[in-house]
C-alpha cells in the first residue's frame, strides 16, 4: 500500500492542562547505586544553597534533602527522566515527520490553487505571494529524501545525551573526571529504574554508546 494512504497533516497538541506530569522518583537504594558510578569526590562536595533553594521551588522539587553535588547530579537526572517521561506521550510518528508534513504541504498546494490558476480575480490573487506555491513544492521534495530515525529513538537520544552533558559539565567543573563506561553505566541504570526502554548496558553496549556518544 501507498505510504501516503497512512499520512495525514499533523493536528495540535492537548491543551497543556490536561497533559499529566510524570511522578517519577528514584528510590534511596538506586541513588546510591548511582553514586556509586560517578566520581567519589562528587560526593564529598556540598552542594551550593541557592541550587538547594531553585530546586525546591520547582515543580519538580527533590523529595529528600541535597547534600552534596552528587544529590544535585542524581536530582537532575530525575529532572530529566520526568520531562521525558511526561512528553513520551506526546511523541508519534502520526503527528510531526517528514511524511505527515509532506501531506500538510499537498493539502495547503491544493486550497491555493484557487489563486495560483487565476480562478480568482487579480487583486485577490496577488494576496498570495507569488512564489509561495513553488517554494511548497521545492520544500516537498526536500522532504521525500529526508530520512529521520522513529520519534521515540529521536526522543531516548536526546535524554541520554541530555544526562551525559550535564554529568559531563558538572565533572569538569569540579575538577574530577568520569570514565565513558561508567556514564553508560549511570545512564544504563538511571532508564532501567524509570522503566525506560533502551539498549541494555550489558547485552548491547555499542548500541546504548551511540546514542550516548553519537559523535564517537
Amino acid at each position: 500500500m501507498p505510504r501516503t494512504k497512512y499520512t495525514k497533516p499533523p493536528g495540535p497538541l492537548p491543551p497543556i492542562e490536561h497533559i499529566q506530569r510524570s511522578k517519577f522518583r528514584f528510590r534511596n537504594d538506586q541513588r546510591r547505586k548511582l553514586t556509586n558510578f560517578l566520581p567519589s569526590k562528587l560526593s564529598s562536595l556540598p552542594v551550593p544553597s541557592e541550587y538547594v533553594d531553585e530546586a525546591l521551588n520547582a515543580p519538580h522539587a527533590p523529595t529528600r534533602t541535597l547534600k552534596t553535588i552528587a544529590d544535585a547530579v542524581i536530582h537532575q537526572t530525575e529532572v530529566t527522566i520526568n520531562l521525558h517521561l511526561t512528553g513520551r506521550p506526546l511523541i508519534a510518528e502520526g503527528r510531526i515527520n517528514p511524511a505527515n508534513v509532506r501531506a500538510a504541504i499537498r493539502r495547503l498546494r491544493k486550497a491555493l490553487e484557487q489563486f495560483t490558476r487565476g480562478w480568482v480575480d487579480d487583486e485577490t490573487a496577488e494576496i498570495v505571494p507569488e512564489n509561495l506555491d513553488a517554494a511548497l513544492a521545492a520544500r516537498e521534495q526536500e522532504l521525500a529524501s529526508l530520512r529521520l530515525p522513529p520519534a521515540r529513538r529521536r526522543a531516548l537520544a536526546l535524554l541520554c545525551q541530555t544526562i551525559r552533558i550535564y554529568v559531563a559539565n558538572v565533572v569538569s567543573a569540579k575538577g574530577a573526571t568520569i570514565s565513558a563506561q561508567n556514564v553508560l553505566k549511570y545512564i544504563d541504570f538511571a532508564l532501567t529504574c524509570a522503566g525506560i526502554d533502551h539498549p541494555a548496558f550489558a547485552k548491547h553496549r555499542h548500541r546504548l554508546a551511540a546514542l550516548v556518544f553519537p559523535e564517537g
